[in-house]
């Protein structure tokens, strides 16, 4: 069964889910460590966790800066349809 167009999935969609989950796995070593009774490195944790956020954080930014172009030239469209109407 085919997906529509909307549903596949982008290059960095698959690479932010990449991230995100090698993010979260690595950020759970030093308190996987704790249990175990080692000393955790606690600087890996907020290395990882600062990872996480900065890849969120461009993600949603990218995401913002797209939808806004999109809505532009979808008003824009609509502007040179209502002027194209007005003219014909």
């Amino acid at each position: 069964m085919k997906r529509k167009r909307d549903e596949r999935r982008t290059y960095t969609k698959k690479a932010v889910k990449a991230l995100l989950i090698v993010g979260v796995l690595n950020a759970e070593i030093p308190f996987l460590l704790a249990y175990l009774g080692r000393e955790p490195c606690t600087e890996l944790a907020i290395a990882w966790i600062t990872e996480i956020v900065a890849v969120i954080l461009g993600y949603l930014c990218k995401a913002y800066f797209e939808t806004k172009e999109q809505e532009k030239n979808k008003l824009q469209e609509k502007r040179l349809e209502k002027e194209q109407e007005v003219a014909g």
